[in-house]
């Protein structure tokens, strides 16, 4: 497979946004808009992305449209989805990227947006995991000024924050929310590539659902690829305790570290943990569908792009 770097953004460019799952207000979206301006980008923004439909931005095929406008918009040089929560994946069999394939542009958001990601990453298209506008009021400067950097062609690593010692892995990263990776099993949105460095993150899951959505892409043969895991932040998980608002204390046993950890000796790879990305602050920017190669040179294990 031949992988597909797009344009990086130059002053005067112009960014859509679009909303593939929730709305989001003017004001919402205003942080986002003074700060790309301040880049010297223009910003266009899908027609849906205020439009109320319950919690989304209007129905499945009003959200297609927004992005796909946005997609076939010539003027337009990446696109940033406006929040997640829900609802991408609705879009996906209604979007046509034949044009988009031939002439990619930059896609970038997390969480929900998973769907975008690894639809595009699996077809050798590369994109851009980072924080999106509704998180903009409350992201680190770090993370804001990552999406920059990568938007711009000036991000060549990511670090993890914690200490770790591997033996150099390269590969193509894959990945994002594993609720939603998992969800996409065995659809054509996750076509299986050959050597994968892993990365996930998650949000308000049970410790048992961590260990059963692992389980599942494991015996799937969905991990057979894989040479490596890296870790984001796995934020707000729950127990079968008290402290979450059972009955009693039944816990699973093992914390998401430890049963990561169970998975990545079982498929005899190595696994990083802490690498500021997923549902934090410091959501910082990172390419996604890239080859890469994983160091832990200074005991702190960093991703290095191979930009081509």
């Amino acid at each position: 497979m031949v992988f597909k770097t797009p344009p990086f953004l130059k002053s005067g460019d112009c960014i859509g946004i679009a909303a593939t799952a929730r709305w989001v207000t003017t004001e919402q979206l205003q942080p986002a808009i003074d700060r790309f301006t301040s880049w010297g980008l223009r910003v266009k923004v899908a027609p849906n992305v205020h439009t109320p439909h319950f919690q989304l931005a209007g129905n499945a095929e009003q959200r297609a449209e927004g992005l796909q406008s946005l997609l076939d918009d010539e003027e337009v040089k990446a696109v940033i989805i406006a929040r997640g929560g829900y609802g991408t994946v609705h879009t996906i069999d209604l979007l046509d990227f034949s044009r988009f394939e031939s002439n990619p542009k930059w896609i970038a958001g997390y969480s929900d947006i998973t769907v975008l990601h690894t639809h595009l990453n699996s077809r050798g298209i590369a994109t851009i995991h980072s924080t999106m506008p509704i998180s903009f009021p409350d992201a680190t400067e770090e993370a804001i000024e990552n999406l920059r950097k990568a938007l711009f062609g000036e991000l060549m690593s990511f670090k993890s924050t914690e200490q770790g010692l591997l033996q150099p892995v390269s590969g193509v990263v894959m990945g994002g929310n594993l609720s939603v990776l998992y969800s996409m099993l065995g659809s054509d949105s996750w076509r299986k590539l050959s050597d994968v460095i892993l990365f996930i993150e998650d949000v308000d899951e049970m410790l048992y659902h961590l260990d059963r959505m692992l389980w599942g892409l494991c015996r799937s043969g969905m991990l057979s690829n894989v040479k490596a895991i890296i870790c984001g932040g796995f934020t707000q998980m729950k127990d079968n305790t008290k402290a979450f608002g059972f009955p009693g204390d039944n816990p699973w046993g093992a914390q998401e570290y430890a049963i990561i950890q169970s998975i990545a000796e079982k498929l005899q790879v190595p696994v990083a943990f802490g690498f500021p990305a997923g549902h934090l602050s410091d959501n910082r920017a990172f390419y996604l569908g890239c080859k890469a190669t994983l160091h832990s040179e200074g005991g702190f294990p960093d991703l290095r792009y191979q930009h081509t």
